[in-house]
């Protein structure tokens, strides 16, 4: 968690112990103190690791006066004393201690004859003996209950053993869970192993090649990320957690000097495992497989970052995506290109929302863009803060070419805020307050009403494409299918079909008359298309020249450069426009 100065001798920030968007959680250091005003939890150093780690007393005690460098009077224990002091450990200890000894047991094993096919695979991946013995990496050995009669030599029972899933039992007997397997253990933050992830040897076997331990009291999958115990001073100092796909991917970063890197444990990111993350980092980059499905993964991870709220202007954790090529994984682009190329593609990643929203923009066929951008559409109803939504809002309608309304009109769909009336003016949305229409779309509504033989122009659907009002989109809308459909023209059933702020303005235009004996109706549509198309894109080069100052604020460059190409394809579509605009009136 982060801490702010907030006056002499006093910090605060969010408490850990409760969710809050507003810090109630003071220190105070004179006092040796903490309290938080939202829940009520206080007390002193020792009270709050018990609560935030779930540990004994005199188990922080110990690890305090370790890192503080003072020892501990410890009195010499009779047998008989030893054993009374053992029955009366308590049950995590007692877990915590099973999982050591299995830990121990796994290593000595990968040093044996046994291990040999382990000790093999480590070093074609490139593991250290040095890296392994940091990750406490081990291996399972394949006989039925090595580990079992292990654990049994040891005095770890039976109970305590299945329950942390050390052990299985069938109508065979007791056996090892783990047989065959490249060990690598879970470690807390306090280094102490508390489950495991494994990797199966044998390629032929018809088990599954990774297995972790089943939730136990001591390892929850969804709380836990691989390689946390080491990677949490790397985040710290340099502010950015790397989440990446699986375990081994994690050491081969770790061998190269990337040290900031983590792992979910065989599942998608969690909102636990962010929100973890974000206590510690700055900035936290999913860097997933380039194959499909590690960009389903990507995909799956940012809306369990907007959930946590813990991505870009919501929170002090910027989230992003770095993308691998296609068919690579982050283990076989530091082996192939080294570690400076993997920095650099992290430092390129782009922020969560835009990685979704570029994605949809690049789907290929139309059913695919909507499919994709639904997908969006429900992570944005997530967004909390109104103004980011809206700037991504108008993002995601820009890359897809369709009017702002539409997609805000999905966002508020999704959310459950209602659409059309006073409380979707009211609701926290893209189009909070209704502003006038624009008079060319307004025109463009009059002359479709005026001149019914319009509809069946192709400008005239271009148009309902290029309207930005919501009112105004509503009505022409209805005109459009009515007449499509060779209905006759109905204006009050028109004028009800939009939201009534607007009905007053829409009628007195329609009372003008200006547009009844137009020459041209055809090509007076073509013209107004043309100067909504043209206000359509000067609305995406206002948005796009705003993320360029954006980006380049930020300092990322690259992100800048792919926007600058996006500025000048609209620039050359804006004189495209007005080249075809030249010498037309209406």
């Amino acid at each position: 968690m982060e801490l702010k100065r907030a006056g002499t001798g006093s910090w605060k920030g969010l408490c850990p112990f409760h969710a809050e968007k507003t810090p109630s959680f003071h220190v105070h250091e004179q006092r040796n103190f903490f309290h938080c005003f939202g829940c009520g939890e206080k007390g002193d150093v020792f009270h709050f690791l018990q609560m935030i780690e779930g540990r004994s007393f005199m188990d922080v005690l110990r690890d305090l006066a370790a890192e503080g460098g003072v020892d501990l009077p410890e009195a010499t224990l009779t047998p008989a004393e030893r054993k009374a002091a053992e029955e009366a450990e308590s049950e995590r200890e007692r877990m915590l201690r099973a999982m050591e000894e299995a830990t121990r047991f796994y290593e000595a094993q990968l040093q044996t004859p046994a291990g040999a096919a382990a000790r093999a695979y480590l070093d074609k991946r490139g593991i250290s003996r040095a890296l392994a013995e940091k990750f406490r990496l081990g291996y399972a050995p394949a006989a039925w209950d090595a580990l079992g009669k292990h654990l049994a030599s040891t005095r770890v029972t039976r109970d305590v053993a299945e329950r942390l899933g050390l052990l299985g039992s069938n109508d065979r007997g007791h056996y090892d869970f783990f047989r065959d397997r490249i060990m690598l253990p879970v470690l807390d933050r306090q280094k102490r192993p508390i489950g495991f992830s494994s990797r199966l040897l044998d390629p032929d076997a018809k088990e599954r090649k990774y297995v972790n331990s089943p939730d136990s009291p001591l390892f929850h999958k969804k709380d836990n990320l691989y390689g946390l115990h080491a990677a949490m001073e790397a985040i710290r100092r340099g502010g950015t957690a790397i989440v990446v796909e699986g375990n081994f991917d994690v050491l081969t970063l770790h061998q190269a000097g990337i040290e900031e890197a983590v792992a979910p444990m065989g599942t998608a990111l969690t909102v636990e495992q962010i929100t973890l993350l974000g206590r510690m980092s700055k900035r936290i980059v999913v860097v997933f497989d380039g194959d499909s499905a590690g960009q389903r993964a990507a995909e799956k991870a940012v809306p369990v970052a907007v959930e946590a709220g813990l991505f870009f202007a919501e929170a002090d954790a910027d989230g992003r995506v770095a993308e691998m090529p296609t068919g690579v994984d982050p283990d076989d682009f530091v082996r192939a290109h080294g570690a400076p190329a993997f920095r650099a593609l992290v430092e390129q990643a782009r922020p969560m929302l835009d990685h979704l929203i570029q994605r949809a923009a690049d789907d290929a066929t139309i059913p695919g863009k909507a499919s994709t951008a639904r997908r969006v559409v429900e992570v944005l109803a997530k967004v909390r803060n109104p103004l980011v939504r809206d700037l991504y809002v108008r993002d995601l309608a820009a890359k897809l070419s369709v009017p702002v309304h539409q997609v805000a009109r999905m966002v508020r769909e999704v959310s459950g805020r209602p659409t059309e009336g006073p409380a979707a003016v009211a609701a926290p949305a893209v189009e909070t307050v209704h502003r006038a229409p624009q008079p060319d779309e307004l025109d463009a509504l009059v002359l479709l009403v005026s001149r019914p033989e319009v509809a069946a122009c192709e400008h005239a659907q271009q148009v309902l494409a290029l309207l930005r009002d919501p009112g105004i989109q509503q009505i022409y809308g209805a005109a459009l299918d009515a007449l499509r459909a060779g209905g006759r023209p109905d204006v009050p059933a028109w004028l009800d079909s939009g939201p009534a702020e607007i009905r007053a303005q829409v009628g007195a235009a329609l009372m003008d008359g200006r547009w009844d004996k137009v020459e041209m109706p055809e090509e007076a549509m073509r013209v107004l298309a043309l100067k909504l198309d043209r206000l359509r894109v000067d609305e995406e080069l206002a948005l796009a020249q705003r993320q360029h100052r954006e980006a380049l604020a930020r300092g990322n460059e690259e992100e800048a450069r792919a926007i600058s190409v996006r500025e000048m394809e609209l620039i050359r579509t804006k004189l495209g426009l007005a080249n075809q605009s030249k010498g037309m009136t209406t």
